[in-house]
């Protein structure tokens, strides 16, 4: 019996041996050789021939009409546009008008979804663009590269994507001679390696805080009880600045670092495009940053010990919300578990284990599975802290949670301390930070604690750690679901953190609980100490802490 490509694939992602797809199988079962495995970045642009191909497959796709589904413009439109963008576009394309945005832009998850979307729908986002790019290269075996910055050699932007002119000449400004892989709207001194007056450029590189993957790849399961926890988060709730593990760190801190802060008109400055979801696609560095999510995916998954944790029920994972476009231009709308196995899809890195098993969807999934908005018996109020306070990038803020508070939350934590010894789950303390205010924060991140010590060392492996606030934020969308501005001006948000843990560890009696906000760096000066600058850059208007009973 002859295997069609498609049963070829299925067979060798599923088999239990788990060896990555041959290439020799595949040639025979499709006619082609399969693409090569997806290599490190800094292996692919030793490669003159595969440099060459990027380059050219990204012009080509900027030279079609962005109401071609095959065109740069689109493709990065399916991940998020601007308004604006869509007007600017339409002046000499009018077509994109006609496009049906509300189903096939602006697609990124979080906009009114769950955190456990976010791997899933950029794998698949990712595999199509790929196939795309791969056919403007008319390199067959020609496949996206990796930018592995966890590697102390990587932690540099890379110089093949951060010159603008390909021959030196900064005064040459023939479009031949300009780079496709190159975009001015990054941050200046983390990517640029072109200025008539500046030497040594550029002048910054990632810290290790920006690139530390220890939690996500520590994390023992892939769904967490709530969106915050799990590698890939949950489908607790639709809380659009909760994420999983592997999102936080090291994804979001790598989208802010290269957007960073750039120029606007009239002297004031903004975001740039890789720091906000609704320009972010529009970058070059963009795919080749979310190859290397999917790889840490894939690695985690031959991890020993994983496991699919809180699974959502059988109708999650067959639903179809999510539509990206094959080659032929035709829209593709697979269920969410076609993306959930990359060998299945054919998809192989290069220093990837043949010999391991990645974690796989278990043959029967429930129908019964609840998300925590459908367990929950009752949410309540427990106090409001009507207190604003602003957080300065060079050190640590301690906001002590007042008396009143403290008095309205000893019932409620000591219940929650005697659940815990009894190891029951039914109950849980959630903080919510009202209008979380990054601003043009430059390059700092910040970790949150609660605790009654708010003067002692605190380190994301304490109980005292909540989680981080997002620094990829989303913007909610307005009515008719389209979004609106795109990088230009502050984001505010409410963000939420289940504090369960961190107050069954306090002091019962609560005295000195304040919330700790400690920044951290994602860009430093290479073979320096990290200095981080003086400045508010995080503010707050308050806080609220809910019980929630399930």
């Amino acid at each position: 019996m002859r295997l069609s490509r498609r049963e070829t694939i299925k067979l060798l992602g599923l088999s239990a041996a788990a060896t990555l797809v041959d290439g020799a199988l595949l040639q025979r079962a499709s006619g082609a050789a399969p693409p090569a495995p997806r290599m490190p970045l800094e292996e692919f642009v030793q490669s003159p021939r595969l440099l060459a191909a990027l380059r050219k497959g990204v012009r080509e796709m900027k030279r079609r009409k962005p109401s071609d589904p095959l065109s740069w413009f689109y493709q990065a439109a399916i991940h998020g546009v601007t308004d604006e963008a869509i007007e600017e576009a339409a002046k000499a394309d009018p077509a994109v008008r006609r496009v049906f945005r509300k189903r096939y832009w602006n697609q990124c998850p979080h906009d009114g979804e769950n955190s456990a979307n976010f791997l899933p729908w950029h794998r698949g986002y990712t595999y199509y663009f790929e196939k795309i790019l791969r056919m403007h290269t008319e390199e067959s075996d020609f496949s996206l590269p990796y930018w592995n910055y966890t590697e102390k050699a990587n932690r540099k932007f890379p110089k093949e994507l951060g010159i603008e002119h390909l021959n030196g000449d900064i005064n040459d400004n023939r479009p031949e001679n300009i780079n496709p892989l190159f975009l001015a709207e990054r941050d200046f001194y983390f990517t640029s390696y072109e200025h008539p007056f500046a030497i040594g450029l550029p002048l910054l590189e990632l810290t290790d805080t920006a690139v530390d993957i220890s939690l996500p790849m520590a994390a023992p399961v892939f769904f967490g009880d709530t969106e915050r926890q799990g590698l890939g988060g949950g489908i607790a709730d639709e809380d659009p600045s909760t994420r999983g593990l592997l999102e936080s760190y090291p994804h979001d801190h790598i989208h802010r670092a290269v957007g960073g802060i750039v120029a606007a008109p009239g002297g004031t400055v903004a975001i740039g495009a890789m720091a906000t979801p609704p320009t972010a696609g529009f970058d070059p560095i963009f795919p080749i940053h979310h190859s290397n999510i999917d790889r840490l995916w894939a690695l985690w998954a031959c991890m020993p010990g994983k496991r699919w944790g809180k699974l959502p029920s059988s109708y999650w994972f067959n639903e179809r919300p999510w539509f990206f476009f094959d080659t032929d231009g035709k829209a593709v709308n697979e269920p969410r578990k076609a993306y959930f196995n990359h060998r299945a899809l054919g998809v192989r890195f290069k220093y990837e284990d043949p010999r391991c098993r990645p974690l796989m969807l278990p043959a029967m999934i429930s129908d019964a599975a609840e998300s925590l908005a459908e367990r929950v018996k009752s949410v309540e109020l427990l106090t409001e802290v009507d207190v604003s306070f602003a957080v300065p990038g060079a050190q640590r803020a301690a906001i002590a949670f007042p008396k009143s508070a403290r008095e309205r939350l000893r019932g409620p934590v000591t219940a929650l301390k005697a659940q815990a010894r009894a190891d029951g789950s039914d109950k849980r303390l959630i903080l919510r930070l009202q209008n979380v205010d990054l601003g043009a924060v430059p390059a700092t991140g910040f970790d949150v604690h609660v605790t009654t010590t708010p003067g002692a060392e605190l380190s994301r492996n304490g109980a005292s750690f909540v989680g981080s606030i997002a620094l990829f934020t989303h913007a909610q969308a307005a009515a008719g679901g389209e979004h609106h501005g795109g990088g230009h001006g502050s984001h505010s948000a409410a963000e939420s953190f289940d504090i369960s843990r961190a107050v069954a560890a306090a002091d019962e009696s609560l005295e000195g609980l304040s919330l700790v906000v400690v920044p951290y760096s994602l860009l430093t000066i290479p073979g320096k100490s990290t200095v981080l600058l003086d400045r508010d850059v995080l503010k707050v208007s308050g806080a609220e802490v809910f019980m929630i009973e399930q």
